[in-house]
């Protein structure tokens, strides 16, 4: 799987959970929760179970601090960074 696979996949996620599509120029530095995505905690808790289902990555059980959802970014450079084997930065 490629980076620009992982980022659709989890855009996809993001699109579903939300009930609208994301527009393909959403900067990485937009939050996750409230004001930017607009995930509440049951949609955040629904977005990892998806991430571990469909991309075989548990962001909560190697991430018990949750940074990577503090953006799109982060969360598709963590779970890219796991599915690829090595960083992507």
């Amino acid at each position: 799987m490629t980076s620009t696979e992982v980022t659709e996949e989890i855009l996809g996620i993001l699109a579903d959970l939300t009930g609208r599509p994301l527009p393909p120029d959403l900067p990485p530095s937009t939050p996750m929760l409230r004001d930017g995505i607009g995930l509440d905690s049951l949609g955040a808790t629904l977005l990892l179970t998806r991430v571990r289902d469909t991309l075989g990555v548990d962001v909560a059980d190697e991430d018990l601090n949750l940074d990577s959802l503090a953006s799109i970014g982060a969360l598709i450079t963590f779970v890219t960074d796991r599915v690829i084997g090595h960083p992507t930065r």
